[in-house]
């Protein structure tokens, strides 16, 4: 059972996508300012790659989740939640003290889209920067290659080839893919690990201090990780930030709803965290302890065991 929102073999599909949005950071120090305020590697991020990286307050739990990339080696963007994008600049800022960075909501300016099923050379996370726009892979899903494209506004035209399509089924493809997307619901609720940002390579956990650093190391080192994020479906809507329950004789809220997106057929997508031993041993259930039941499905990737 797959929760992919584009059946293999479909017409390359191209999505705008109008809830994304983008920080721009300029500067001479960008690039280590950032470095000691993400959870990944900055200072090692190559040109042609984009990387994930987990933005934390000091207690550990993630206030955003970057897709991050180097455009130049002064000029850094951060894709996220168009919603998030105000409070973070103005928390990034805050931080600037003396170097020499500038921050600004560049969502104005760049347009997202997302193209799913165009063949060609993949390579996950590769950046490729054109004429007209900022191209980065993303890992395929159901051997559909994902492409995000991020564009001066107006963007380029759609080729002629390629069918127009609906954001959901873009987030849908994330969801298949355990790519979690923080939003306002979300925000200051997960370690990063309890969203498997340690699987898609989005913490270093050899570089120095950030905020939240001591938590996340901590969970890691300790392997005190005991919520996890897995995909499945479930009949009905769901919605990000909404509870959910254990059933059975230990019936009780267990975790939440990370991300959701609606599938044609009456079910959703979604991204759950709950306790990992609840995930193996109960039923769990959107929103009620009798609520639709939540219906599992594997992982695109291994999650780390701790050392």
């Amino acid at each position: 059972m797959s929760i992919s929102a584009n059946p293999p073999n479909s017409p390359v599909l191209r999505t705008r996508l109008a809830s994304f949005g983008l920080i721009e950071v300029l500067g001479s120090d960008a690039r280590s300012f950032l470095h000691n305020q993400l959870s990944n590697d900055l200072l090692q991020l190559a040109p042609d790659q984009a990387q994930w990286s987990a933005y934390c307050s000091p207690k550990g739990r993630m206030l955003a989740g970057f897709l991050a990339w180097c455009a130049t080696p002064e000029r850094i963007y951060l894709a996220c939640d168009r919603a998030l994008v105000p409070g973070l600049v103005k928390r990034l800022r805050m931080f600037v003290l003396r170097a020499k960075a500038v921050i600004d909501d560049a969502s104005e300016r760049f347009e997202f889209s997302g193209v799913i099923g165009e063949a060609g050379d993949h390579v996950p996370l590769r950046l490729a920067l054109t004429d007209d726009a900022m191209r980065i892979d993303l890992p395929a899903v159901d051997g559909q290659r994902r492409e995000l494209i991020v564009a001066p506004v107006p963007a380029p035209a759609v080729a002629a080839s390629a069918v127009s399509g609906d954001e959901t089924v873009w987030k849908a493809m994330m969801i298949a893919a355990g790519e979690v997307w923080l939003t306002p619901a979300t925000q200051d609720q997960f370690v990063p690990q309890m969203v498997n940002f340690d699987a898609i390579g989005g913490i270093n956990f050899k570089k120095g201090c950030y905020p939240g650093q001591e938590v996340v190391a901590r969970a890691h080192y300790r392997g005190a990780v005991k919520r996890r994020m897995y995909p499945a479906r479930v009949k009905g809507t769901a919605s990000a930030g909404q509870p959910l329950f254990a059933g059975g004789a230990d019936a009780q809220e267990c975790g939440m709803i990370a991300n959701a997106s609606v599938l044609a057929d009456g079910f959703c997508a979604v991204l759950a965290v709950v306790p990992i031993q609840s995930r193996l041993e109960a039923n769990i259930h959107l929103a009620a302890v009798d609520g639709p039941a939540l219906v599992f499905l594997d992982l695109p990737y291994a999650i780390p065991e701790s050392p």
